[in-house]
């Protein structure tokens, strides 16, 4: 009983981080659409691959918009004041958004790739400095996309890849953001019509960043520990 109880579980679980991975990816992949048919309407088949390249690049942005808030609510000092969602729907979560931004950054970069009046080509796409499109903000996101797969790899291995090392590694998402961010307006030919979104999303990042260093730990700390325990009678 035990063993099926367990198996049945585990299942649930299963099909519960399938269910979000999905949502996640759907729910990105149409802002990223609406955010690019926004910018920079379709005119004549020849742009339906830079438009699908900027939209799937814009989906990834917006996912890795919602992982870094996600991620940094995770260790938050406020957490435990305004608890917005449960710890562990919040790693499912995370790590839902965590893959879902590796995807559609990578078929951003293959979408541009393939496109031949891009300018960017397989080599400008993976080895940073190789673009004819705008050198050095494509590099930044090339940079950025390789840092993700690094910090998504060792994520999986958090357990036994050492606490210190791999925390040094996962705080690479801080500065992957900030690339990223360069990337996008840098990058991009719909920029003007883009400004607000990344000045929001760029706000609320570095607003959300600053309070979760500059916040006094103190009261989360008391919160947690005069947290009651379920089962358990003050």
């Amino acid at each position: 009983m035990a063993t099926k109880a367990g198996t049945l579980r585990r299942l649930v679980e299963a099909a519960a981080s399938a269910s979000m991975s999905l949502t996640v990816l759907v729910g990105c992949l149409a802002a990223g659409y609406l955010f690019a048919a926004f910018a920079a309407p379709a005119r004549g088949t020849k742009m339906l691959p830079w438009l699908a390249g900027r939209a799937l690049g814009l989906a990834g942005y917006a996912c890795l918009f919602v992982l870094v808030i996600v991620g940094t609510w995770i260790r938050h000092p406020w957490r435990f004041r305004w608890p917005l969602l449960h710890p562990e729907v919040r790693l499912r979560l995370h790590a839902s958004l965590s893959a879902a931004s590796i995807l559609l950054i990578f078929g951003h970069l293959s979408s541009l790739a393939l496109d031949r009046y891009a300018g960017v080509g397989w080599r400008g796409a993976l080895v940073p400095g190789s673009s004819h499109y705008r050198t050095v903000p494509v590099a930044m996101g090339v940079v950025a996309f390789e840092a993700m797969v690094l910090i998504g790899a060792t994520a999986g291995l958090a357990g036994r890849f050492g606490g210190g090392r791999w925390l040094v590694v996962h705080r690479l998402a801080t500065p992957v953001f900030v690339l990223v961010w360069l990337h996008g307006v840098l990058a991009g030919t719909d920029t003007p019509s883009l400004r607000l979104m990344y000045a929001v999303t760029g706000v609320v990042s570095v607003a959300l960043l600053a309070t979760r260093y500059l916040a006094d730990p103190a009261p989360a700390r008391d919160t947690a520990r005069h947290r009651p325990v379920a089962g358990v009678r003050s």
